[in-house]
């Protein structure tokens, strides 16, 4: 396969890139979801109020926002496989941490992982569209990329809600986690930063972004 226009791959290499960059941002999506519908099984588990499991829920997302900038470098600085790679690796610790976890302390932890995972994801899957598709073609995947990854929603409603009811919550958080060792592993063996061809990802000396 050549190389399309300005060395981006305009075929199915370039979608299959991009499936794996979505598969990832969806699990990203499912595990930042996952806590809103366990809210009554949190309150049992931890002991604690409403009020403070709202807490989990808005110390993820400060920390979600606190990365995006600090994200933005060093994607730049060490490409977007590293970083999804990472962000899934993060998530499933933070899920794992969740499973086990039985005082608010240690579920804050796993939740400051979880949104820390996450903030790495959707920046590096974004950046890999202009990269691997033809600037005609790119506000189109950039919409689907942001369409698609919303569907994770669906997981953390549906089976995790059933498997949490069902099987108890360490089940339920041990199989979220499990979710991003598959992602971890899919993109590691399928996600490539550039296209064959592409002049190779140079790393920066620090970590400002390039022009």
């Amino acid at each position: 396969m050549r190389p399309g226009h300005n060395g981006r791959v305009n075929a199915p290499r370039a979608w299959l890139i991009w499936t794996i960059g979505v598969l990832a941002y969806l699990v990203a999506v499912a595990q930042r979801t996952s806590f809103g519908v366990s809210g009554l099984e949190a309150t049992e588990r931890f002991h604690a109020s409403a009020a403070a499991i709202s807490f989990f829920t808005v110390l993820q997302l400060l920390v979600y926002a606190g990365l995006q900038i600090p994200v933005g470098l060093l994607v730049d600085r060490f490409g977007s496989r590293a970083m999804i790679a990472s962000g899934a690796v993060l998530m499933g610790l933070g899920q794992l941490q969740l499973a086990y976890a039985d005082a608010v302390p240690a579920g804050v932890l796993g939740r400051v992982l979880v949104g820390a995972g996450d903030a790495m994801t959707f920046v590096s899957v974004i950046r890999l569209v202009p990269i691997w598709f033809a600037p005609a073609r790119v506000p189109l995947v950039t919409q689907l990329t942001g369409m698609s990854g919303q569907l994770g929603q669906l997981i953390s409603v549906v089976p995790f809600a059933l498997v949490l009811h069902s099987a108890g919550w360490n089940t339920a958080f041990l199989a979220l986690s499990s979710l991003s060792a598959l992602a971890v592993v899919l993109v590691l063996a399928l996600l490539r930063d550039v296209p064959p061809g592409h002049p190779p990802r140079e790393n920066a000396q620090g970590c400002a972004p390039r022009a």
